[in-house]
């Protein structure tokens, strides 16, 4: 997540109290996530130009059926019926895309699954290019087995009504089920040609074979406002929440002004919308992205998003749980932990912070679990805490990045006082961690360098031509695959299990490797089964070449 430097004097209102911003030299922001007329960033639509380089599922040895090994008993594509991306340029002629994911586990039924990614498979969005039109991916043998179904009506090109005739692109999923087992699935939508944007939910009554129309949340139409990085929970008798980010560059353009955290209720199965955009985030905090949202057993509401820390003038960045037992109409918002995220700890890639050797972007916002049986609630995240020149208040990082897992684990009434847990300890970087927990057990996942760093297997030692002419791949410095791995509390986190079967090259797809989503997703179900979902490189060997897909692994109890 790239941080750009703020220095206007600001009057801001928020949650009807009134916070002025002095002049400094250190005010950041957030990005937005996307790309959009509003927010001008470097995501899918930029790498589908002659400009960048071809992503290597056009290069040998990618542009086979046999890249890589079999996935594997352990490892499930939950992708079926996969299609080739017939439009733009760096990917023309490759198997479509999917990647930043998520997963739920019905509760009524803990053989049911269902899971959903950013999905590319269909053409054409207002620019004629693939776009993700929001898909879900449904099992009932405990994710041995998987279909796939659209979701209805979210973008233009998918036969959307009303405002959703104006959308050509949905993302940021995810899915959560209530405790009767309806699911539900949101996505924000927008335009690539305009500015309108949203947040949207559709809700299933089966397990997720099939879904409603979608209900709009919350619709903006003019460039000062662009919704972002949604989250939804869903408690008993139809109660569900949905939080954004709601980007503000004030009145006609006048810059980025805030981002703070938002939220949406819905008292009947999400058929209808009530207190639209109420705040989340505190006046302290008016710059935030990532927000999470989960029902506590007690029906509390617990939102957890990273936030520009005021303790520094808003040059750091730290955690921040809120609680809520009025349904949202009143919060205690806590800073936690320090996010070691500054201009001066990771190298950039396009103008995004990466990893050394890497260039998708990444970002550290929380993952967040609060345990259904105790209450309990977790949060995991990564940042650069301690390598090269990290958190030495530098404009830009030197070093070698090391990457690590962090975890805070507690009761409410001690969450202000808990101690950060560091979940991994070896140098090799971890990144986009995930977290579940049941019953006093917490299990997080993360992408991992630990198996592949030192590897000399060609399909990891090769990155794209920075030559846009060229497609023929070029040497890395040193092995850039990744793998997906899993710790648990059960062993105190000791013990790293290796969940993917094969390293794989996140240089595939979206040219230059620049992206592989923000995030991923863990499950745990009450059978003690815990489902991970992630997104691979390897595609499903010998059914398509590589590319970007939905992978799923279970974790016993």
């Amino acid at each position: 997540m790239r941080k750009i430097q703020f220095s206007v004097a600001l009057v801001l209102l928020f949650a009807s109290a009134t916070f002025t911003y002095a002049q400094s030299a250190h005010k950041w922001k957030f990005d937005p996530t996307i790309n959009a007329p509003w927010a001008l960033e470097s995501d899918q639509k930029p790498l589908d130009t002659p400009l960048a380089a071809a992503g290597l599922c056009r290069s040998n040895p990618f542009d086979t059926l046999f890249a890589y090994s079999p996935l594997g008993s352990s490892n499930v594509d939950a992708i079926t019926d996969d299609q080739l991306n017939n439009s733009g340029f760096s990917n023309f002629g490759c198997t479509t895309a999917q990647n930043e994911t998520t997963i739920a586990v019905n509760p009524t039924n803990p053989k049911n699954l269902i899971a959903g990614a950013n999905d590319y498979r269909v053409c054409c969005d207002l620019d004629r290019l693939n776009d993700g039109t929001g898909w879900a991916y449904y099992s009932f043998d405990g994710g041995a087995t998987w279909k796939n179904v659209q979701l209805p009506g979210l973008t233009a090109e998918m036969g959307g009504a009303g405002n959703f005739k104006l959308m050509d692109s949905a993302g940021d999923p995810v899915i959560a089920f209530s405790p009767d087992g309806v699911a539900y699935y949101a996505n924000i939508v927008f335009s690539r040609v305009s500015f309108p944007s949203g947040v949207a939910v559709n809700v299933s009554f089966d397990g997720g074979q099939t879904w409603s129309k979608p209900n709009m949340v919350v619709f903006e139409s003019a460039g000062n406002f662009f919704n972002d990085k949604d989250w939804i929970a869903a408690g008993p008798k139809g109660e569900v929440v949905v939080t954004w980010t709601r980007f503000s560059q004030g009145p006609h353009g006048a810059g980025y002004l805030a981002s703070p955290i938002v939220g949406a209720v819905s008292g009947d199965y999400g058929h209808s919308w009530n207190r639209r955009g109420f705040p989340i985030s505190d006046a302290a905090h008016p710059f935030d992205q990532g927000s999470q949202v989960q029902f506590g057993p007690d029906g509390s509401l617990y939102f957890a998003y990273e936030a520009g820390s005021p303790t520094t003038g808003y040059a750091t960045d730290a955690q921040v749980v809120a609680r809520s037992t009025d349904a949202g109409r009143s919060f205690i918002n806590i800073e936690l932990a320090r996010v070691y995220d500054d201009p001066d700890c990771y190298p950039v890639f396009a103008g995004r912070q990466t990893l050394t050797d890497m260039h998708f972007r990444l970002n550290s916002y929380p993952s967040m679990n609060v345990d259904p049986i105790t209450g309990e609630i977790t949060l995991v995240w990564t940042d650069n805490q301690g390598s090269g020149t990290c958190g030495n208040g530098g404009t830009s990082f030197s070093g070698t990045t090391s990457n690590q897992v962090k975890l805070i684990r507690s009761g409410w009434a001690s969450l202000g006082a808990a101690s950060v847990v560091k979940v991994t300890s070896t140098a090799p970087d971890k990144v986009f961690p995930a977290v579940a927990s049941r019953n006093g057990s917490v299990v997080a996942t993360y992408y991992t360098r630990d198996y592949a760093i030192s590897s000399d297997a060609e399909v990891c030692n090769v990155m794209t031509n920075p030559n846009p002419a060229a497609i023929a791949p070029v040497p890395a410095a040193r092995s850039v695959c990744l793998d997906y791995a899993a710790k648990t509390s059960n062993d105190g986190f000791g013990s790293q299990a290796r969940l993917s079967t094969e390293s794989s090259n996140p240089f595939i797809q979206f040219a230059d490797g620049a992206f592989i989503g923000d995030y991923s997703q863990v499950a745990t179900g009450s059978d003690g089964n815990t489902h991970a979902a992630w997104t691979d490189f390897r595609g499903n060997p010998g059914v398509t070449a590589a590319n970007q897909d939905a992978i799923v692994a279970t974790v016993g109890p």
